[in-house]
């Protein structure tokens, strides 16, 4: 029987209000971002994100085009309503990655509800260990940066195509599937260049695995690696936006930990902490890794971003903004979305399952839950107006 069959209406309406009131909270955030000056009242990047569009004239992504065209127009206040709508998509694109990884093996209306929750998850807070509930912690969960929120949706969106292609390169990549994902990924990265960063290299080392295995054609799996090259030219543009401002006083360096722990008294700990969940799954599926390939996309992905948001660092204008954790940020989603149905299957499985496995997945549920409940309670707080930097 379908999921329709056996819940056929409290299901859908359940993932259907919470989705529509998460929607309804962002777009009345953003209107609220927009009116913030100063203090830590509805703070956020959007303002200093349309100063630098509408003011300075400063294109580096495709938001700024946005926030000018709205400008020009004289309908600016219809941006809440597009950055909500963003906010909607990632759930949207959650929802359809999570039918796509598991073959439909989960029902609708439960990975509906399961992409909200994704989509809400943030760090387990201990007090003391960084200077607040974002700072300093590593989450997916991000409001108040509008380049990130476009970068966040598409970047689900165009691996939604990678992971629908990469099943079966011989027969799924063609001339329709390798144009769409071409402009996904360069869209992706006109939005905001951190998530080619992260994943592109993770994309290659899977690419010379499959030539190597003669696991599809040699020229399909080469013509599929072309399709990064708009996005480079994308990033040599953005590069010359970003940089070359200010006679080429911004630049990045090699610094290991510098903007990583500015807000974090013990790196390690925080980053535990930020994905404990998924750790803990990954410990109990550790003999999954090198056989599950989304499993094995996904850490390697988070781990990519992870070493370029430890290492790397900017001096001048942008100093301490911390501008390579943004990949790192939107791996955390993929982990955590293939922990939670990895837990899910595990869960399934408990009446038959032995006592340490039982206790395991038990705690495994609680500090689930804390991630949630950490998540839910910076989101109210972050709509009522509370600082997102949420410091103590």
């Amino acid at each position: 029987m379908s999921e329709t069959s056996k819940r056929p209406s409290a299901a859908h309406i359940i993932a259907t209000v919470l989705i529509t009131v998460y929607v309804g909270a962002c777009i009345y955030m953003y209107f609220m971002f927009m009116g913030w000056t100063e203090g830590a009242v509805y703070e956020s990047d959007l303002p200093a994100h349309i100063s630098l569009a509408v003011d300075n004239r400063l294109i580096y992504s495709l938001i700024s085009i946005i926030i000018i065209a709205l400008d020009r127009i004289h309908l600016m206040v219809l941006l809440p309503l597009i950055l909500g709508a963003f906010a909607g998509m990632s759930v949207y694109f959650t929802y359809r990655l999570i039918v796509e990884v598991t073959d439909h093996r989960i029902g609708i209306y439960t990975a509906e509800i399961m992409a909200l929750f994704l989509n809400l998850f943030m760090p387990c807070y201990i007090r003391g260990l960084s200077s607040g509930r974002y700072m300093g912690m590593h989450t997916a969960s991000i409001w108040h940066n509008s380049t990130y929120l476009m970068m966040k949706w598409m970047g689900l969106w165009t691996l939604l195509i990678y992971f629908n292609i990469e099943k079966d390169f011989s027969k799924k990549l063609t001339k329709k599937s390798y144009s769409l994902f071409t402009v996904a990924l360069t869209l992706t990265t006109a939005a905001k260049p951190n998530f080619i960063l992260a994943v592109a290299p993770v994309m290659l080392v899977f690419l010379i695995i499959d030539l190597v295995k003669k696991s599809a054609p040699a020229g399909k799996l080469l013509l599929f690696a072309t399709s990064v090259i708009p996005s480079f030219l994308i990033m040599f543009l953005q590069n010359k936006a970003l940089y070359d401002v200010n006679n080429g006083s911004n630049h990045i360096v090699i610094a290991p930990g510098r903007a990583m722990g500015v807000h974090a008294s013990n790196i390690l700990a925080v980053s535990v902490l930020s994905i404990l969940f998924p750790l803990m799954v990954l410990l109990w599926h550790g003999k999954e890794f090198f056989k599950n390939r989304v499993l094995l996309f996904a850490w390697m992905s988070a781990g990519v971003g992870f070493l370029q948001y430890f290492l790397f660092s900017e001096f001048g204008a942008r100093d301490m903004d911390a501008n390579f954790s943004w990949g790192y940020a939107f791996t955390i989603i993929l982990i955590f979305g293939i922990s939670l149905i990895l837990w899910i299957d595990d869960m399934k499985k408990f009446r038959e399952a032995g006592i340490v496995s039982r206790v395991y997945l038990s705690l495994c549920g609680i500090v689930l839950l804390y991630h949630t409940y950490c998540g839910v309670l910076f989101f109210e707080r972050i709509v009522r107006g509370v600082s997102y930097m949420m410091w103590g």
